[in-house]
């Protein structure tokens, strides 16, 4: 079974809500309590407020102005391609409101957070449902240059994990205001609560493990075994594919070269591993010059070999392997393929786990849609899962050294497709902190509660190598109709809770690594 992890140890200290009417700050009812501004017209009943008309408007909380805080609404939005949400930090001044805005955008579904500052601009922006007429509760936690964004989804009778999450320094202090754009709003129940620090626990900050491209994980035995591109090597890689170890999925230990060049077909360009076991036998797949290969080992440390040194046929399978297993037994492949760019591939695999079926490859996905066209045409990196009887092909969309590299899905009944890509696609892309963040796996927490996206992203906002990789949460949102929704709680730069069921400090994992 395939998992995957990373490292970054930090000091996250929780934030809660205080009991009662401990901590609060502001808890808004009265229309007196807000100073009102733009062209909508605002009406205040019941503990609601809402506004209709106009185009851009505003209620700021008066005579409250902080730096620190959480915040609780319910909002609902009046009409398609409206928006709504709180302003906070900011600086009324003339038409121009300097300050951060986070906000539900209907009929687009995104949640947002920016910042207008000589003109608006994103900090994270979410691909997330949102409906005209219907509530949601925002929830933030802001604290020095951390803001988190909580999104509640009440059709679906749960709480959501974190919408968006990130860091931005340019405000300090200011005021708090519920905004809306275009047709109307209503906003009730709004609480704003001093910050309270309970016990400190351990955290991750992204990325985790440095020098890392391509991540694909297994599960053995209690040990996360996680195979990457090493990226120092870039842009020739000739040595081999690279191994570390952990026990939590924080923690890793390198172990170096866990397949080397002398080892295998190929020169050059070792890339994008995966890996599975099969009787006692383990099966790692990889680039090597353009082609698949594919070495074998007895543990999942190896040393993998080729026993015939050369690559699998046809020769039209170039990159990014993947293998699904399924639950009756079959093996299917999944791969690129060069054809005016990059397209998915797929097809059964026989039971020597070397060769393919033939005659059942087929086109699975290729890149027509835009956010799939960023510096080149791309689909490339499929992760192949099963859920509830639905097959979901997550991929990477764009060219890895694009800023809009992005991670996308489609479903099917067959694991051969035909396909159907999510309308709501990218749903993982860039933010204005972290660029380049695709090429993943899909894994769960030591304890199986959670599921987490593991994938790389570029070294820095202008520069692509060395790749460094990164954790975070993703899960399926059940609907009302169709198959459940998949949706990635990323990219982070912030402090995350560690995986649930994750030890505290293991022993050996800074250990030197093996040349």
């Amino acid at each position: 079974m395939k998992k995957s992890m990373i490292m970054g140890l930090g000091i996250l200290t929780c934030l809660v809500a205080g009991a009662g009417t401990e901590g609060i700050l502001f808890k808004g009812a009265a229309k007196e309590s807000f100073n009102f501004t733009g062209d909508g017209q605002w009406e205040s009943a019941g503990g609601m407020h809402s506004v209709r008309g106009g185009n851009e408007s505003f209620a700021y909380v008066d005579s409250l102005s902080l730096r620190d805080f959480e915040l609780e609404v319910d909002i609902r939005i009046d009409g398609e391609k409206g928006q709504a949400g709180i302003v906070f930090r900011a600086e009324p001044s003339g038409e121009k409101v300097p300050g951060y805005y986070v906000g539900l955008h209907a009929g687009v579904n995104h949640v947002m957070w920016g910042k207008m500052d000589q003109g608006w601009s994103d900090v994270s922006r979410k691909v997330s449902e949102v409906k005209a007429g219907e509530w949601y509760r925002l929830r933030l936690r802001v604290a020095g240059d951390s803001v988190t964004a909580y999104v509640n989804d009440f059709r679906l009778g749960a709480e959501s994990a974190p919408t968006i999450s990130g860091r931005d320094a340019r405000f300090e202090k200011g005021a708090i205001a519920l905004r809306k754009m275009g047709r109307g709003a209503d906003f009730r129940n709004l609480v704003v609560r001093e910050l309270r620090p309970t016990e400190p626990l351990l955290a991750y900050t992204n990325p985790v493990q440095a020098a890392c491209a391509d991540p694909v994980v297994l599960l053995h035995n209690g040990t996360y075994y996680a195979y990457c591109t090493y990226t120092p090597d870039f842009p020739d890689m000739v040595k081999g594919i690279r191994l570390y170890t952990s026990p939590d999925l924080v923690h890793w230990t390198d172990k170096g070269y866990v397949l080397k060049n002398e080892d295998s077909w190929g020169e050059s360009r070792f890339w994008a591993p995966d890996i599975v076991e099969k009787e006692g036998t383990f099966y790692l797949y990889y680039a090597a010059d353009e082609r698949i290969c594919v070495a074998t080992a007895r543990t999942p440390e190896g040393p993998f070999v080729q026993n015939v040194r050369q690559p699998m046929q046809p020769d039209t399978i170039r990159i990014d392997a993947h293998i699904l297993q399924d639950d009756d037994g079959q093996n299917y492949i999944y791969y690129v393929h060069f054809n005016d760019g990059n397209e998915i591939w797929g097809g059964k695999l026989n039971d020597d786990m070397l060769t393919v079926d033939e005659d059942s490859l087929r086109l699975m996905v290729r890149p027509d849609q835009l956010w799939e066209r960023h510096m080149g045409n791309v689909a490339e990196g499929p992760e192949v899962i099963k859920h509830k009887g639905i097959y979901y092909l997550t991929y990477s969309g764009s060219h890895f050294e694009s800023p809009h590299y992005a991670v996308g899905y489609a479903t099917s009944d067959s694991p051969l497709g035909p396909w159907k890509k999510y309308e709501h696609n990218p749903i993982m892309k860039s933010t204005e902190e972290a660029h380049g963040t695709a090429h993943h796996c899909l894994t769960t927490s030591p304890d199986g509660k959670e599921m987490f996206i593991v994938y790389h992203r570029h070294c820095s906002l202008t520069e692509t190598e060395p790749r460094g990789m990164a954790i975070d949460r993703i899960r399926f949102v059940p609907q009302e109709n169709g198959p459940d929704v998949l949706k990635a709680d990323g990219p982070t730069t912030a402090q995350q809770s560690m995986p649930s069921g994750s030890v505290r400090e293991p022993a050996g994992w800074n250990a030197v690594p093996e040349k």
